[in-house]
């Protein structure tokens, strides 16, 4: 009985001992995947905090660009024009004036720019353009500034305003930068249709009431409405279409009758013939004035309707001509390369 215990107590000695060891082993390798899991987790950690300050640092929509005075972007538009391997950046910028004095837009001088190594350069454009809505903002008020900016797809992308006063860099994707192209663009025969939508905009045409009037030596064009909308509940940047009246005539003042010219009515210069001999009169393209039209941005579900008239002083087209096709509008859109022609009755 004693040999039978004693064999069975050597025998639980020893099991308890390889448990012991067992259990010393699985702590280890506990502690081990704990250390691990610790260095994992502040690994990832640091690199999310790099990243956030990183991107803070990148990531900046607004400036003060005097106590009480903010300058920040409100919208970005990127038009990806692809047959003319183009992008045009459309930017709506506002400037709050929470201070006690006025502040003088004049004072406020800022680039399209983007960075390099060195700081920010300058950008050689295809086409740029910047506006300024007011010129002096009261206390309390508030105001936008316009303009786009068109490069090659090739050239500079990261592009932003760069505030020198401040050495402040607004870059476009501080704020969410909206894409159209040309893709929703629609080329029409009619005299009304709709030339561009998508989930953010419409744009309508309406050239059924074209129609041309003379007086007193100037030729005027009007009736042509362009319709824009809103469809969203944020304040918009506009890629306004730009129509452009060229008149096929003359220049009064180089007509050897032109002072009676001048002092004729519609109907009486209609019937003037300035063909020579039998021959078709010498014409130029003239190109009339736009009135009346500009349009940078629209408010939360705006509606604009446009009423775009054209002005040419001096210039009559030629009455005597077969084919009335002396008087044309072209639709155009630089940043869409979008171009529709026309024809003014007359």
């Amino acid at each position: 009985m004693f040999t039978l215990l004693r064999a069975r107590g050597s025998r639980l000695h020893r099991d308890s001992g390889r448990l012991a060891q067992l259990y010393g082993w699985l702590f280890f390798l506990t502690m081990r995947t704990v250390i691990k899991m610790k260095k994992l987790i502040s690994l990832i950690l640091c690199l999310f905090m790099g990243l956030s300050l990183t991107g803070c640092s990148q990531k900046v929509s607004s400036v003060q660009v005097q106590e009480g005075v903010d300058f920040s972007l409100v919208d970005v538009l990127e038009v990806d024009n692809k047959a003319a391997n183009t992008v045009f950046f459309y930017f709506l910028a506002g400037i709050d004036n929470q201070s006690d004095q006025d502040y003088h837009m004049s004072n406020l001088n800022y680039a399209l720019m983007a960075p390099d190594k060195n700081g920010y350069h300058a950008i050689n454009p295809i086409d740029q353009y910047k506006s300024t809505i007011t010129n002096d903002l009261r206390p309390g008020m508030s105001t936008y500034v316009y303009g786009y900016i068109g490069v090659p797809k090739t050239g500079d992308r990261n592009i932003g305003l760069y505030v020198k006063s401040k050495d402040a860099f607004l870059p476009f994707d501080a704020v969410k930068i909206r894409k159209i192209s040309e893709d929703n663009i629609v080329h029409s025969t009619d005299a009304a249709y709709t030339i561009y939508e998508d989930e953010y905009y419409e744009f309508d045409v309406d050239a059924s009431e074209l129609a041309y009037h003379y007086d007193q030596g100037n030729s005027t064009i009007d009736g042509l409405k362009i319709h824009y909308k809103n469809k969203t509940d944020d304040n918009l940047v506009i890629p306004f279409l730009s129509p452009i009246c060229t008149i096929d005539g003359f220049r009064l003042d180089e007509l050897p009758n032109g002072g009676d010219l001048k002092n004729m009515n519609q109907e009486e210069i209609s019937k003037q013939d300035f063909s020579s001999k039998g021959m078709q009169a010498k014409t130029e393209p003239l190109r009339a004035q736009t009135l009346g039209y500009e349009l940078f941005y629209l408010l939360p579900e705006q509606e604009v309707t446009a009423n775009v008239s054209f002005l040419a002083e001096g210039v009559i087209p030629d009455f005597s001509a077969k084919q009335k096709n002396g008087i044309t509008i072209n639709i155009n859109s630089p940043s869409l390369g979008y171009s529709q022609i026309m024809k003014v009755p007359y």
